[in-house]
């Protein structure tokens, strides 16, 4: 079997166009991330790149909504990452591999459905946006992953887990995960703190009103 070959981006591209955060959601300069991709992005072996600071992994990650709904997956034992057994996730994503006839500029988004439809039945419709990017390098795998953060709209409220040995989900209103925050996945934290927290207060500030 080859070893698997995932997407990078060397570190210096990536900050001499994008401002950089040391940990968070970064908005200013997202948009630019396609155009380093096609310009310095190139695929390298997983275990190289797991270890080498000099890269990012490009993940997409995206949140799954429907009318005020979030789709909340549950990460079970049959998971191969054990730090992820239990955690929770509010975000499905996944390494980007090469895929033949697929340009640079639309390796990020092909990799986000090809993500999402391997991990989720969603039915067809659904609309997708790019929020901004997630950043984490207080940590040595943050140090390596560059989140690209997506919310999906879905067209309907019938969506639900193919792998269900992995992980079972279902939809949750913003304050069941204010709740569930401790039991966030790192990336699910960040995209609550820095975009679903004010969603929330409007919600709150609404009924309030």
């Amino acid at each position: 079997m080859k070893p698997e070959k995932v997407l990078v981006v060397p570190t210096k591209c990536l900050w001499d166009r994008v401002t950089y955060k040391e940990r968070g959601l970064i908005t200013e300069g997202a948009q630019h991330l396609t155009p380093v991709v096609a310009s310095c992005g190139i695929f390298v072996e997983r275990s190289t790149a797991e270890t080498d600071p000099g890269y990012k992994q490009i993940i997409p990650y995206a949140v799954v909504s429907y009318a005020g709904l979030y789709f909340l997956l549950r990460r079970k034992s049959a998971q191969s990452e054990r730090r992820l057994h239990d955690k929770l996730s509010i975000g499905i994503g996944g390494h980007i591999n090469p895929t033949e006839g697929i340009l640079a500029a639309d390796l990020i988004r092909d990799g986000l459905t090809r993500e999402v439809n391997e991990e989720l039945h969603i039915a067809p419709g659904y609309r997708e946006r790019l929020i901004g990017l997630i950043n984490d390098d207080t940590t040595d795998v943050g140090r390596v992953h560059l989140g690209v953060l997506f919310e999906i709209e879905a067209s309907s409220s019938e969506v639900t887990v193919r792998e269900t040995t992995k992980m079972e989900g279902d939809w949750a209103q913003l304050g069941r995960l204010r709740d569930s925050y401790e039991r966030l996945e790192t990336w699910s934290q960040i995209a609550y703190d820095s975009y679903l927290r004010n969603r929330l207060r409007r919600e709150r500030t609404g009924k309030a009103g």
